[in-house]
């Protein structure tokens, strides 16, 4: 009989991250807790972690990345969080996300290597690389120079949670409106301002608005006042998150950067109509169930958000294009593939 699968999975981020990797990293956990062949220690790099993850995690046993990266161990170690932050005597399984932090670097010097070193070690040490989407594999061969054959597609999926339904009670004060709503767009490559630009010109009804769920950068938030775009700004739970999806006029998805594009999938799970840029891993994330245009023409945005909050019928035709695209789709595929990919990696060990 063939003893459990003895993985380490790297836990840096559990405390912080609920929300993207944090969301699709859980997944595999809470899937891989179902297998009775796995056996998951969870390997914490930060003393100050260990309450939150006790609190969160408190039937796994825990380990520092001292003890987590000795010989004999772990069969597989999994590094969830875009990089290595430790070594491992184990073979590793990193999850890179995308390479955004080398084609689009922070300023400062401190910032870029805090976000490359970990990078770079997943590039020259890790026995594999998943990554989310064709387009971020693509990069990460050509960026760092990883051989094609190290790095496997495994695309995301939206979280269960994600599902077209009505009756979701909305914020009081967007209560009875119309919006377009846009998601996370505090980063450059998020490209705002798009965005702002279009709903500028395309909302005037009294009723209608521009709700951002998240922060806006300095720029944008100048840029929304001085355009004086009727707007709400929200820091939203999971549940109103899911509301705000469900009951929009439009998600606006104008990003020039996405290693997959998750807000794009959860809102198309919802069933909302989705307006998202025709760039990086968007395409191949939304298919044919959302609007694609060109990310920085903005006459283009207003139209297609005029014309959904114009015409019920359009708009509902796109949200039926929405819920389809993961109606049938396997939520758990993510995870059974990365537990697939760490299986393979005991038999290489």
């Amino acid at each position: 009989m063939t003893r459990p699968l003895r993985l380490g999975i790297d836990a840096a981020n559990f405390a912080s991250d609920r929300r993207g990797m944090g969301r699709a990293a859980r997944a595999v956990l809470r899937y891989a807790l179902t297998d009775p062949g796995v056996a998951i220690t969870l390997i914490s790099p930060r003393r100050r972690d260990e309450r939150a993850l006790c609190d969160e995690f408190g039937g796994l046993p825990l380990v520092t990345a001292q003890e987590g990266g000795r010989c004999n161990v772990f069969d597989a170690v999994w590094f969830p969080w875009n990089g290595m932050r430790f070594g491992v005597a184990a073979p590793a399984l990193v999850t890179l996300h995308d390479v955004f932090a080398f084609t689009e670097p922070a300023r400062g010097f401190i910032a870029r290597r805090r976000e490359q070193d970990p990078i770079l070690r997943a590039a020259r040490a890790a026995t594999a690389i998943a990554t989310d989407s064709h387009f971020s594999r693509s990069e990460i061969v050509r960026v760092l120079g990883v051989a094609p054959a190290r790095v496997e597609v495994v695309p995301l999926a939206p979280d269960p949670f994600f599902f077209p339904a009505r009756g979701d009670r909305l914020p009081e004060e967007i209560a009875g409106k119309r919006y377009v709503l846009l998601v996370g767009a505090r980063e450059a490559r998020k490209n705002a301002r798009t965005v702002i630009e279009a709903c500028a010109r395309a909302l005037h009804a009294p009723d209608e608005l521009l709700v951002i769920a998240g922060e806006l950068g300095e720029a944008e938030r100048t840029l929304l006042r001085e355009r004086r775009v009727p707007s709400a700004c929200l820091a939203p739970d999971d549940a109103t998150l899911r509301a705000l999806y469900r009951n929009a006029s439009a998600v606006a998805v104008p990003s020039t950067g996405e290693g997959f594009g998750l807000i794009a999938a959860e809102a198309l799970a919802c069933a909302a109509p989705v307006v998202a840029a025709n760039a990086a891993a968007l395409p191949e994330t939304t298919g044919d169930a959302a609007i694609l245009l060109d990310p920085f023409d903005i006459a283009a945005w207003s139209a297609a958000l005029r014309a959904l909050l114009d015409d019920p019928r359009r708009a509902g035709a796109w949200s039926e294009r929405a819920a389809a695209r993961f109606a049938l789709a396997d939520r758990d595929a993510p995870a059974k593939a990365v537990l697939a990919l760490l299986q393979r990696l005991r038999t290489r060990g």
